[in-house]
């Protein structure tokens, strides 16, 4: 009888060791995961259920990785009808925040520049907050990945990283053979004109695609500026052969008015890029903010506008 009850024991002993007796080491048992983007670590659900995203942006890309959201905020931009169904949140900057404690989110997706002043209440209702730096077209593949790997959705994030960079690829390649454009980035608002540096997104692209920005030559290679003072006078002796425009504020207003001083300013009319019709109103939704996964498209405008190439996907 005891040999038995000895033998029963060491049965069960080794039924649980099998079973890993009881000692939960393994990956499956984790409610949580580590994940990096851009140098910095955030502990997010394993499997989040419910992310609430607060810019529309990152929204678009999270659902390109075939993610999804209980959230956006609003925007005058047309969207996919799976997105325009989301509850609507407030203004990008401007968030309903008893709204969206309400939706009981189990993530929360936002931009590090416009939500970092919600972040205490959020954290403080013990809900798990991702706050990105997401601005230059660099951050577009590390955003992709990123969003993969938080909804485990790896494969489709790498195939959609792989297309983005090939598309954008096949676009330098297109111009490599081609003489620089030399070119001007304007920002044109209702207050004014000012010039776009290398850190603002339609004079980074230029920059990838190799043309000169004349604007740069008159820059301090420190400055994070996206845009500096330009005047009529550095304008007219620069004298670039194309002037992008990329309006901020009301498109059509400000189009006629840079239109008009145009025709009426002796010093603006003495542009060659004036005289030859090669100053490019160029359409905010892809060159004011980071146009994401149309970063390609965007830059094939570019390349169709400075060189006359068609670059097709």
């Amino acid at each position: 009888m005891k040999r038995l009850l000895l033998g029963s024991i060491a049965l069960v002993m080794i039924v649980l060791a099998l079973a890993g007796g009881g000692k939960s080491t393994s990956s499956s048992s984790a409610t949580t995961k580590d994940l990096t983007y851009n140098g910095q670590t955030y502990t997010v659900p394993k499997d989040p259920q419910k992310i609430a995203v607060l810019s529309n942006s990152v929204l678009s890309m999270l659902y390109a990785v075939d993610g999804k959201a209980i959230s956006r905020v609003s925007t005058t931009d047309s969207l996919p009808p799976e997105i325009e169904a989301l509850p609507v949140l407030g203004q990008t900057a401007n968030i309903n925040m008893e709204q969206l404690l309400g939706l009981n989110p189990d993530l929360v997706l936002g931009l590090e520049n416009q939500h970092k002043k919600y972040e205490s209440q959020l954290q403080s209702s013990k809900i798990p907050t991702v706050l990105i730096n997401y601005d230059g077209i660099k951050d577009n593949v590390p955003l992709i990945k990123f969003l993969g790997a938080l909804t485990n959705h790896e494969d489709k994030a790498t195939t959609l990283a792989n297309t983005y960079e090939s598309n954008v690829n096949k676009v330098k390649d297109a111009v490599k053979s081609q003489q620089p454009a030399r070119v001007a980035v304007l920002r044109a608002t209702g207050k004014g004109v000012t010039a776009e540096t290398d850190a603002a997104i339609t004079a980074s692209m230029v920059k990838d695609l190799g043309m000169t920005n004349v604007v740069s030559a008159h820059l301090d290679k420190t400055t994070t500026d996206k845009t500096v003072p330009y005047s009529l006078e550095t304008l007219a002796a620069d004298n670039p052969d194309i002037i992008f425009v990329v309006t901020m504020g009301k498109e059509e207003e400000i189009t006629k008015a840079m239109e008009k001083a145009m025709t009426d300013n002796p010093a603006w009319a003495n542009l060659k890029a004036v005289q030859n019709n090669r100053v490019v109103y160029l359409p905010s939704k892809l060159f004011l903010l980071n146009p994401g996964l149309q970063t390609p498209e965007a830059m094939a405008r570019l390349v169709q506008e400075a060189y006359g190439i068609d670059v097709t996907f």
